[in-house]
């Protein structure tokens, strides 16, 4: 009864799923217009998915196949033969016999009575490969959306690193001119100034570093949409924020949603399928039963096809039995077993590595949202440092290491947070990918 029960529910949780994705997909979520149109493009043009869509129509077509099975055979032929026997085919034959010219044409007909279930359990075996073909169809366009949103917000988080260092750049230059300015008034030390300009040179030297960082994940978006690579890309070169984050995730309704998972529902019709073509094998054992008919017309002339006594039929019931073959028989049941050990065994893995992706993305974005509040401290206490310092260098009151130190340190710090958002961004794609690419809209 269990399998039963998995074979016929199994589309029905494909069909949630569907609907759950197609009203909260993830990257719909996250409000960013261009990020839609990217993944919107992926789904429509990159190689992953049209090479699953391939195999979703090779499985389907094989189901159609399946299923003329249960139909009878019927195939049309026609033969035109010049033959002569040998005198030893007949005994006392004293002179070779004249060579004969003999024309056939007919149908053949042939329709098995499937009374085991042999052929249907092999066409219902067809049906739940295509299903899984489907599911993991829908498991790549998930995979993709994850990829072009992660490659999309490291994209966005090198553009803020880039902007970061280029602010930073521009303030270390006025501090710079602000040093020189102090020496040439006789109130400051060469020793500052070089100092100055060797920390606008290590943030500059960053610049081309981030700027190859930007551009290649620039390339790697445009490669995972199905485009032809270009350095041009406008929507991809201006800059853009790294989406809102929710304060934290459920984990309550997550595990739930993992086992609707387009893999899992794919792990389960695989196993299904196993199932049937267990029981196809199995009705080997049980003689099978047809009904058999050949008609046409044989004549030793074209001409005379059509004439009286031409015509031929062949019609009757037609029994087999494997009475000697039971052992191969016996066989291939064994073979088909293990398959469907196998694939319950898979399906069990994947359902427990869908559970603890969902908990270990949570548990990741979780940890990664308090890291990003401590940062975010951490950045308005290194901007108040670092006007203090400036303040306090241009009265005079402290000499321009403390300046140095803050500004240092107000970079590091903004550059934390932005690998920090990156990163809570990036894990909050995890998570949605966990959950089978959709959650409840928020």
């Amino acid at each position: 009864m269990r399998k039963s029960i998995l074979i016929l529910a199994a589309p029905a949780l494909m069909t949630t799923w569907r609907a759950a994705g197609a009203q909260s997909a993830f990257w719909q979520q996250l409000g960013d217009t261009t990020l839609t149109r990217l993944v919107a493009e992926g789904l429509r043009a990159g190689t992953d998915v049209r090479a699953a869509e391939a195999r979703v129509d090779a499985s389907r077509a094989a189901r159609r196949l399946s299923a003329f099975d249960l139909a009878p055979t019927v195939t049309a032929g026609g033969s035109a033969l010049r033959t002569r026997q040998s005198m030893a085919q007949v005994p006392g034959l004293s002179s070779p016999l004249p060579q004969r010219d003999l024309y056939d044409v007919g149908f053949d007909a042939a329709w098995e009575i499937d009374l085991f279930g042999r052929v249907r359990r092999g066409v219902n075996a067809q049906g739940a490969l295509a299903d899984a073909s489907e599911s993991s169809l829908e498991s790549v366009r998930v995979t993709l959306a994850s990829e072009v949103a992660r490659a999309y917000f490291e994209l966005r988080g090198a553009q803020r690193q880039f902007a970061v260092a280029t602010r930073t750049a521009e303030l270390q230059r006025k501090t710079l001119a602000l040093t020189q300015d102090r020496l040439a008034a006789g109130r400051g030390t060469a020793f500052d100034v070089e100092r100055a300009k060797a920390a606008l040179l290590l943030t500059q030297a960053a610049l081309p570093n981030l700027r190859s960082q930007i551009g290649a994940a620039g390339l790697h978006v445009q490669m995972l949409v199905g485009r032809t690579p270009t350095a041009e890309s406008l929507e991809l070169t201006r800059e853009g924020a790294l989406p809102t984050l929710p304060d934290s995730l459920p984990a309550d309704g997550a595990r739930d949603f993992a086992r609707r998972r387009p893999d899992v529902i794919a792990a389960e019709r695989q196993e299904a399928a196993q199932t049937l073509l267990v029981g196809a094998a199995k009705a080997d054992y049980m003689p099978r039963f047809s009904i058999g008919m050949s008609a046409g017309y044989t004549a030793n002339e074209v001409q005379s096809l059509t004439r009286t006594g031409a015509s031929r039929i062949l019609f009757g019931p037609v029994v087999s039995y494997p009475l000697l073959d039971l052992g191969r028989v016996k066989q291939r049941v064994g073979i088909a077993e293990a398959h469907r050990e196998e694939a319950r065994t898979l399906r069990t893995a994947t359902v427990l590595q869908a559970i603890e992706e969902t908990e270990r993305t949570v548990i990741t974005y979780n940890g990664a949202r308090e890291r990003l509040r401590i940062l975010d401290e951490a950045v308005k206490s290194s901007e108040r440092a670092a006007d203090l310092a400036q303040q306090r260098f241009e009265a005079g009151l402290t000499d321009f290491l403390q300046v140095l130190d803050a500004q240092r340190t107000l970079l590091d710090a903004e550059n934390q947070l932005i690998l920090g958002q990156t990163a809570a961004a990036t894990s909050l794609i995890a998570f949605y990918k966990a959950t089978g690419g959709s959650w409840p809209a928020r």
